[in-house]
């Protein structure tokens, strides 16, 4: 079911570090639109269940309900249903994530995307490049590095990789500046 406006979607793409206040952001927004009247769906990828496992949670504990998915086709059908679709942890995704966005775009949708902007290894995390590149509107976001204090767009793995999701909080990352942050020695994954 197309939402009204069909064909002049609209993708708004929340990057940074963690502890940037990326969820913070995303579920301002998803409050500011149901409390117009809109139809939201809030979603995150089912790896994430740190905080909550039902709501979106950011680490100083707001919360707004939300569904789980585990996959960009699992992402088209829960936004069946909405005006304005709010996807967390959005770098979880991939590629195949793309073509569902264009998807949703050219039935009208509004896309709030928010996710990592660099994964462990310094490199940009798929897909946020390539949503960046078809963003009606980009927020970049940044957490005082732990090191020096400037503005970070990195995040630090503090402990040894010990699963693939690599999920976790304050106790194993660290939002860093590009001087001070130190990519994992670890392969980087290819995306």
């Amino acid at each position: 079911m197309a939402a009204s406006g069909a064909g002049v979607g609209h993708l708004t793409v929340i990057a940074g570090c963690m502890f940037a206040g990326k969820t913070a952001r995303l579920i301002t927004l998803l409050r500011e639109a149901q409390e117009g009247g809109e139809r939201v769906v809030a979603l995150k990828h089912h790896f994430d269940n740190r905080y909550d496992a039902v709501h979106l949670s950011t680490h100083d504990g707001h919360r707004f309900a939300a569904q789980t998915v585990s996959n960009a086709a699992e992402f088209a059908d829960r936004s069946a249903d909405g005006e304005v679709i709010g996807l967390d942890e959005t770098h979880f995704f991939g590629r195949a994530l793309i073509p569902v966005v264009r998807d949703l775009l050219d039935e009208g949708r509004r896309l709030i995307l928010v996710g990592l902007e660099n994964d462990a290894w310094g490199q940009p995390f798929v897909p946020m490049p390539q949503l960046m590149e078809m963003v009606d509107a980009v927020e970049i976001m940044t957490a005082p590095c732990t090191v020096c204090g400037q503005p970070a767009r990195y995040t630090q793995r503090m402990v040894p990789v010990d699963t693939p999701t690599m999920v976790g909080g304050r106790a194993e990352y660290e939002p860093r500046c590009k001087a001070c942050f130190q990519p994992l020695s670890t392969p980087a994954p290819e995306y």
